[in-house]
Order: structure tokens, then C-alpha cells, then sequence
């Protein structure tokens, strides 16, 4: 697994990869959960609601996924 979207800090915008997601039960039900990491090294660990979806810039051959 290894979806590319951009940075979830939106300062840095960079390329970044889903490196793992789980969901986790609350009482308003299953909520999805990703972490990322991007090329500049920013980590982040967040539920898929939250991320916003600009697509990062991707080089020939790289296809952009949405998460949700």
C-alpha cells in the first residue's frame, strides 16, 4: 500500500505516502484512520475526513489515488 496524495501540512504540499490504515470504532461508528509520511519528512497520523485533497504533483508514470 502506497497511495500518493499531497502533505497534510498545508504548508509544505509536498508528495507524500499512505504508509498504513486501520479503522477504529467510536459511537458514532467505524472511522478510518492514515499514516502518512511526505518526501520532506513530515509524519502524520490522521483520520481520512481530515486530510484535504489536493493532489501532489507527480512525476511520468506516478498515479495520484484518492483515500476516501
Amino acid at each position: 500500500m502506497s497511495d500518493l496524495i499531497s502533505c497534510p501540512d498545508h504548508a509544505c504540499r509536498a508528495p507524500a505516502r499512505i504508509v498504513d490504515r486501520w479503522t477504529w470504532g467510536s459511537s458514532d461508528g467505524p472511522v478510518e484512520h492514515v499514516k502518512t509520511g511526505c518526501e520532506r519528512g513530515h509524519w502524520f497520523t490522521v483520520a481520512v475526513d481530515s486530510l484535504y485533497f489536493q493532489l501532489a504533483t507527480t512525476a511520468p508514470g506516478q498515479v495520484l489515488v484518492s483515500v476516501a
